[in-house]
Order: C-alpha cells, then sequence, then structure tokens
C-alpha cells in the first residue's frame, strides 16, 4: 500500500506558492527553443558585461594556490572575506563595521530566508513596500507571516502611510516586528526612496520599537545623481539588518551575499546557518576574496553601470515612442521598469499572448503586489536586453495593445 504523502507533511505546506517568475522563466525556455525571443523578464546582469575570462583566471589560481578551496570554509563565511566585506560597506556604503557583524551566505535570498527563521513567528506581520519583491513574500508566507504592503509613489514608500499602517497595527496589539525595504532601485519598480523618507521610517522604527531589513541588492546599480545614503549608514539605534549581496554586480551565479547586523542578531544567524549549508560556495568566496583585495570592484561596476544606464535609456525612449500616454516609472537605479497597461488588462493574460503572438518575454506583477493593485502592470527589465533588440521588443508590446484595445467594451 502507497503512502497517503498529504499527512506526512508539514501544516507549513498550506503556505507555499510556486513563483511566479520561476513559471515564466518555463514558459519562455520552452518557447526559446523554437524561437528567438525578446526578454524582458530576467532579473539579471548582462553576462557579456561581467569579466568572465578574468573569473577564468582567478578561478584557475584559487583551485592550484588554495587548498582550502575544495573542502568547507567557516559556515559564516572566509575569515578573509568578511574583513574585504567591511571594508567594501566603510568605503562604499559608509558603514562602520567589522567582520564580526557579517555573515556570508547564499547570495541575499538566504540572507531573507535566515531572517525569517530567526525572527518572524506564525502569526506575525512583515511590512514591506507595495509592491516588493515576490521571493521575498513568498519565502516569509512559508513561514506563515502575514504581508502588509503600504504603497509607493516616486519617492518610494508612502512613510505617512507607512506610519498610519503602524500606529493602526500597534494599537490593536498586533504582532509587529520588521519593515522589509528595498530603497534604492526597487524591485519591481526601480523607484527610489528620498532621503526625507528614508530619514521618517528610521524615526517611525525607533518610536515604534521595530527592526528594518534593507536590501541592498541595487545600491550599487545607480545611473543620475542622487543624494541618498544606505539606512545602515544613517542607523544610530542598530535597528536596521543590512542585507548585501554581489550578485547584481560580480554575477548571481557566485552566490554570494551577506548579512550585516548588531552582534546580537548575528551571533544567532551564525548559529542558525551552519546546519543549513555547512557554508557558501568557497571557490566563489575565493574569487570575490580577490576580486575585492584587487581593487576591481568599483571597474567593473562602472562597466555595468555605463552599460545598463544606456539600455534604460533605449528602453524608456521606446516606451515613449511606441506607449506614448502608458504610464511606468523611470528608474534612477536597478533593473527594472513597471509598465501599466490600459483598459484594466490582465497582466498574466496580456504576458501570455505576449510570449505566444509577438515572442516577447515579461513578467507579470500582480505577484509582487500585496492586493490586487498590480493585476494590470508587467515587469521589464533592461540589464539583460539585447540594445538592438529592446526598441523592436517595445514596438511588439504596442502591436499587441492595439489588438487588446479593439477586443475592449
Amino acid at each position: 500500500m502507497k503512502p497517503v504523502y498529504d499527512r506526512f507533511l508539514s501544516s507549513r505546506i498550506n503556505y507555499i506558492e510556486q513563483s511566479p517568475i520561476r513559471d515564466a522563466v518555463a514558459k519562455i525556455a520552452a518557447k526559446s527553443k523554437t524561437t528567438k525571443v525578446i526578454s524582458f523578464a530576467a532579473g539579471e546582469p548582462d553576462p557579456d558585461v561581467i569579466p568572465r575570462e578574468l573569473y577564468g583566471e582567478l578561478a584557475k589560481e584559487v583551485f592550484i594556490k588554495e587548498k582550502g578551496s575544495v573542502n568547507y570554509s567557516p559556515a559564516d563565511g572566509l575569515s578573509e572575506l568578511k574583513i574585504e566585506i567591511a571594508k567594501f560597506m566603510a568605503e562604499y556604503e559608509g558603514v562602520k563595521t567589522g567582520p564580526d557583524n557579517i555573515v556570508v551566505t547564499l547570495g541575499g535570498s538566504q540572507a531573507i530566508d535566515i531572517l525569517g527563521r530567526l525572527i518572524l513567528d506564525p502569526g506575525d506581520i512583515v511590512i514591506v513596500e507595495n509592491p516588493s519583491y515576490v521571493n521575498t513574500i513568498l519565502v516569509w508566507k512559508h513561514y506563515g507571516v502575514r504581508i502588509i504592503g503600504v504603497p509607493m509613489d516616486d519617492n518610494g514608500m508612502i512613510t505617512e502611510k507607512l506610519e498610519d499602517v503602524v500606529k493602526r497595527l500597534h494599537s490593536e496589539g498586533k504582532k509587529l516586528k520588521l519593515i522589509y525595504t528595498i530603497p534604492t532601485g526597487q524591485n519591481p519598480s526601480g523607484v527610489t526612496m528620498s532621503m526625507d523618507r528614508r530619514k521618517h521610517l528610521l524615526e517611525i522604527a525607533s518610536r515604534y520599537d521595530l527592526l528594518v531589513a534593507e536590501d541592498a541588492a541595487y545600491n550599487h546599480l545607480v545611473y543620475e545623481p542622487v543624494d541618498v545614503k544606505p539606512l545602515r549608514s544613517m542607523d544610530t539605534e542598530d535597528r536596521v539588518i543590512y542585507i548585501g549581496s554581489f550578485s547584481k554586480i560580480f554575477g548571481t551565479g557566485l552566490r554570494i551575499g551577506w548579512l550585516e547586523a548588531h552582534p546580537e542578531i548575528i551571533g544567532r544567524v551564525r548559529v542558525a546557518k551552519g546546519p543549513m549549508d555547512m557554508c557558501p560556495p568557497v571557490p566563489s568566496q575565493y574569487i570575490v576574496l580577490n576580486l575585492l583585495r584587487n581593487k576591481l570592484y568599483r571597474p567593473i561596476r562602472e562597466k555595468a553601470v555605463a552599460e545598463y544606464k544606456s539600455k534604460r535609456d533605449i528602453m524608456i525612449a521606446a516606451i515613449e515612442k511606441h506607449l506614448m500616454g502608458l504610464k511606468h516609472t523611470r528608474p534612477v537605479a536597478g533593473m527594472f521598469i513597471l509598465l501599466w497597461l490600459p483598459g484594466g488588462i490582465d497582466g498574466r493574460v496580456f504576458s501570455d499572448q505576449l510570449l505566444e503572438k509577438y515572442n516577447v518575454a515579461v513578467i507579470p506583477a500582480a505577484a509582487f503586489y500585496t492586493d490586487e493593485s498590480g493585476r494590470n502592470i508587467v515587469r521589464l527589465n533592461f540589464s539583460m536586453s539585447e540594445k538592438d533588440l529592446i526598441e523592436e521588443g517595445v514596438r511588439r508590446i504596442s502591436m499587441l495593445l492595439k489588438e487588446f484595445k479593439t477586443s475592449i467594451p
């Protein structure tokens, strides 16, 4: 007799949802086997911008010279790498910290998961921007957490509305512990939070005794002069937990991120992380260590910024030419543009037909929202796009929109 598997599964299985990004990627991959697809769906750096030959040379050197490259490292990361990350944070983020305040993780994603395990209990409430990074929403929902979104505008999370929500939850005695934000180049909107809002957010956290998780994944893909600082650099009460990642500059496949916070939190992260993965990928740690030691971060970043700024400008110009009058974000940082579809067009239906009929891939944005307000929005990525195909992809979006408009009563 075969077992009835449902009775063996944790009750948390009820909270598990498939990432819509993975669903979309699977459809795009299947389509790409037979047809050239213009993809605005990715959320990654362009592999042709990343110095892969240099990585190959570094990898060869690492495997030959570093015996430890094929063994475990400490669970919280190589001590030499943590020292370099502390230097990096001082130089690029204005954060004075030390290696004992840092744990190296499998990208920013593991850092987010660990925070959920350590800080959040079933029934707790987390406040996020609306929209917010879909995988953060999904992974914390796995732990039975309730996610509440606060609206955004062109200056980021509207902190006056944030304070209203916090006041209400506080007065109701709700279990609110954490505010999660991507203040620079936000995913999926591309919006960057103003300094006034950053200051106000920290004031709210202090007034109501809350922690703040700052996702800094896009902090260094900034295309215009903006007067902003990381929240962690402005934090005088150790309320901010900094989620760092080298993925968007050095490449997502290296899987090197980190958490930086007060030692009391980091100590618990260190204890929790060991049994999870034993250690981050050791060859990748050595490659990143050498990139930082050899002062290569700045030139690699500068090349990426120049290339992605050019792509962003082409995409915005194409939107304004072919999709005139449609609302869209204008990112000064990050990799993404949100596009509002007219007439209540469903973003999921539109995305499916765009791929099927016109071989263009976008991501429906509904899953990034905590309510129904994102049903008619799609997310466009420009970092992975081929420059000479960006305008053509946007033109095809306009062609499908004309078909939809004729069918709208």
